[in-house]
């Protein structure tokens, strides 16, 4: 019996074996594959750098960006939405990156910032406190005046006709208004607060209360000769200082008064600020004498 276990079937020897024309045929398809795919990526790459090329450049964004700012402390002047929008510039670094100096010079622009505060808050935020100036007084018609005498000019005085004015040469504002105080302090016994206070340049001394009078000090010292003049009022009656209209105070012994008319008791005279006045009413010259 023929054993056909180990003998090659027909057809079999002949397809493991390859022709060499064939086996270098495929190789080549291969690598030309090969090399279309490498053409098409370098062909790809080409076009994605001229794209990226073509595109405006853009600024890295911050690391650990501010995501919000707060801002504490009074505001009964400040404009917060002027506030905001000048801060937004300032704020547009990262949490390390983000300029403190920017920040409080961009707050200190607003005249009615006193004092300011600027402290990072971990991860994100900025906290901004702000102090905010207190009008005591205004500078003639440009300015206003902090409880220090520092002037400040926010515009907008209009809003501040109630306040005591002060006109005098630049650099005597803490003085002046220090003179403005002490005054007031002695006149409060009788009811009435200084409302304008004028200092010529010539230091010669103007005082309208807010009851309409006018005390007219020349150069001498305004607290000493207001003091000279309370100790008299008395002798004038009971409402002898209610009918003053003005008072010269320049006399070493007593002073002169321009009494109002009757239509003008318990009305409120305005006159121009600074002026040497004439006594043109009805005057008493040295009215009264100090013994």
């Amino acid at each position: 019996m023929a054993n056909f276990r180990n003998q090659p079937r027909p057809g079999v020897a002949a397809r493991r074996g390859v022709h060499p024309a064939r086996r270098g045929k495929g190789k080549s398809i291969r690598l030309g594959r090969k090399l279309a795919k490498l053409a098409a990526l370098l062909v790809l790459a080409a076009l994605g750098w001229t794209a990226w090329d073509l595109l405006p450049p853009r600024e890295p964004g911050p690391l650990f960006p501010i995501a919000y700012v707060r801002v504490q402390g009074g505001m009964e002047n400040l404009d917060a939405a002027k506030l905001q929008e000048a801060l937004r510039p300032a704020v547009n670094g990262g949490y390390f990156s983000v300029d403190m100096g920017e920040i409080e010079g961009a707050v200190r622009s607003f005249a009615w910032v006193d004092g300011i505060q600027v402290a990072r808050i971990w991860p994100d935020t900025l906290e901004i406190g702000v102090t905010e100036q207190k009008a005591v007084a205004r500078w003639g018609d440009v300015a206003l005046l902090n409880p220090k005498g520092a002037r400040f000019a926010p515009g907008g005085l209009e809003a501040f006709a109630r306040l005591p004015v002060i006109y005098g040469p630049p650099g005597m504002e803490a003085y002046l208004l220090e003179m403005l105080k002490q005054l007031d302090e002695r006149l409060a016994s009788k009811g009435v607060a200084v409302a304008s206070l004028d200092m010529s340049k010539r230091r010669a001394w103007l005082v309208k209360l807010d009851n309409g009078l006018e005390l007219y000090f020349g150069r001498q010292d305004p607290l000493k000769l207001l003091e000279r003049f309370l100790e008299l009022v008395p002798k004038l009656g009971g409402d002898g200082f209610a009918r003053l209209k003005r008072v010269d105070l320049r006399y070493p012994n007593g002073f002169a008064v321009v009494w109002k008319s009757e239509a003008e008791m318990g009305a409120e005279i305005k006159s121009e600020n600074g002026a040497d006045f004439p006594l043109n009413g009805t005057a008493s010259n040295l009215a009264l004498e100090k013994q």
